[in-house]
């Protein structure tokens, strides 16, 4: 965990600096912000029952929003409170990703961001402990405003990630997809 922390604090510092320097469009704001709502499904289910999804979705959700620092290269912290329901009992968590984004296509009304980072989930009961994993995923932004992620949550178990992404469906993990408002702070 300690390894990770230091990864995700050396990663935003070189997103700051990255963003201070950037003068090309002096004039905007680089700082965007708003609501995301959003969704997990296990990828199990995705190939095993893809029926069972819209069950699913039903008492699965997330809410909550972002803070985007920096354009072209980004630091992208999320807060979420998400529910989920499993056979009929719900769990609430906390969830807040810390992403770093590269965009990687813009073809004007539609760009094109890969992504990467640390995700903190806690179960909100007393006792609860919190766990950090990463995630990968891809956003796709519309029209300058619209927001879609698409992640995928690596598991803790001795496979490495090229070797849980080789086995989506036998090593389980998380698909998350989020959309949202994407709002320019400032001018």
């Amino acid at each position: 965990m300690k390894t990770k922390l230091v990864i995700l604090c050396a990663l935003l510092i070189s997103v700051l600096s990255i963003y201070a320097q950037d003068d090309n469009d002096e004039k905007k704001s680089k700082i965007w912000y708003g609501p995301k709502v959003g969704v997990d499904i296990p990828v199990s289910m995705l190939i095993e029952t893809p029926e069972l999804i819209t069950d699913q979705m039903k008492g699965n959700y997330q809410a909550g929003g972002f803070v985007r620092f920096g354009d072209k290269l980004f630091l992208q912290p999320e807060v979420y409170y998400a529910s989920y329901k499993y056979n009929a009992t719900s769990y609430e968590y906390l969830k807040v990703p810390v992403m770093l984004g590269l965009r990687i296509l813009d073809i004007g009304l539609v760009s094109l961001h890969a992504t990467g980072g640390l995700d903190y989930t806690k179960q909100l009961v007393t006792g609860s402990t919190g766990v950090l994993n990463w995630q990968v995923g891809a956003c796709v932004g519309v029209l300058g405003f619209l927001t879609a992620d698409l992640r995928y949550t690596f598991q803790k178990n001795d496979l490495s990630g090229v070797q849980q992404i080789e086995n989506l469906i036998a090593n389980g993990g998380m698909v998350n997809l989020t959309v949202g408002l994407k709002l320019r702070a400032g001018k």
